[in-house]
């Protein structure tokens, strides 16, 4: 028995890295997360600047409980997941009616919670100072009072 690949057998694995490091290239450039593995993560691919903000997006609900909640945005909740409400934020900006669907997902998948009356969209803005928390406020985007 000989030491080493074949020379096929060095081939094909050249054409597989090959292959694998074109598409990589390919996905850095010009794909994004819908290609991953072979697009960024670029969610996490950034920096905060010490003196800096920290946002993130929220959703609050009023209740016929009379009470505020804040309600995750998950499917087991609302039908659709963080990422899919920020990545659309811009639809729901120009269309706030949207939202009702995701107070219908609400009534359909959660029964026993209280139904919603209103949905707010909020970015809670957490100001760093010398990389600590020194505020938060709550920014509302948009609104939209349940039907």
């Amino acid at each position: 028995m000989r030491g080493g690949l074949s020379r096929q057998g060095k081939a094909w694995r050249l054409a597989a890295a090959g292959a694998v490091i074109a598409a990589l290239g390919y996905g850095t450039v010009l794909g994004d997360d819908d290609l991953f593995p072979f697009g960024p993560m670029v969610q996490y691919a950034f920096s905060i600047p010490p003196d800096g903000e920290i946002k993130s997006l929220h959703l609050h609900a009023e209740t016929t409980a009379g009470t505020r909640v804040e309600i995750p945005i998950e499917p087991y909740y609302v039908g659709i997941r963080r990422a899919e409400l920020e990545g659309q934020l811009s639809r729901y900006l120009a269309r706030p009616q949207l939202l009702q669907g995701l107070a219908d997902a609400h009534a359909r998948i959660r029964p026993g919670d209280p139904r919603l009356t209103k949905l707010i969209v909020v970015t809670k803005v957490i100001t760093l100072r010398d990389r600590r928390p020194a505020w938060t406020t709550n920014v509302e985007r948009l609104s939209w009072v349940v039907r």
